[in-house]
């Protein structure tokens, strides 16, 4: 299911179409489990200029098709789970790059407990 979970966003002004595919592709898994991890949110950044990006499918697949030629780094993002950033991945025309990236699971919670209020007495 390459490239079907591609939403994908081209930020440049124009859509130079005569680019060959230039394709990262790959899976998302759980760190803990292996499992595949849906609705990651992956984004290739050139030249600190996001490109495209892309949402992981049921199977935790993703692609993105048709970028430039260059150096990008990858971010991996989902709520609940510790950021992953590849850094310089080198895309060159016609030579897929395949990304298989394990996500951490961060339990915290942003709503504070009850015993967050508590004032201790020190002797």
């Amino acid at each position: 299911m390459i490239g079907s979970a591609a939403s994908a966003l081209d930020a440049s002004p124009e859509n130079d179409k005569s680019i060959g595919t230039e394709t990262v592709f790959g899976k998302v898994f759980r760190e803990d489990s292996k499992k595949p991890l849906q609705n990651v949110t992956v984004t290739a950044i050139l030249l600190n200029r996001k490109e495209k990006y892309t949402i992981t499918d049921t199977e935790g697949e993703f692609g993105i098709d048709e970028l430039k030629p260059g150096t990008y780094k990858i971010i991996f993002e989902k709520d609940g789970y510790r950021k992953v950033v590849k850094e310089k991945v080198n895309i060159k025309q016609n030579e897929p790059i395949e990304l298989n990236v394990e996500m951490e699971y961060v339990n915290y919670s942003l709503v504070p407990s009850p015993f967050h209020f508590f004032l201790v007495d020190r002797p």
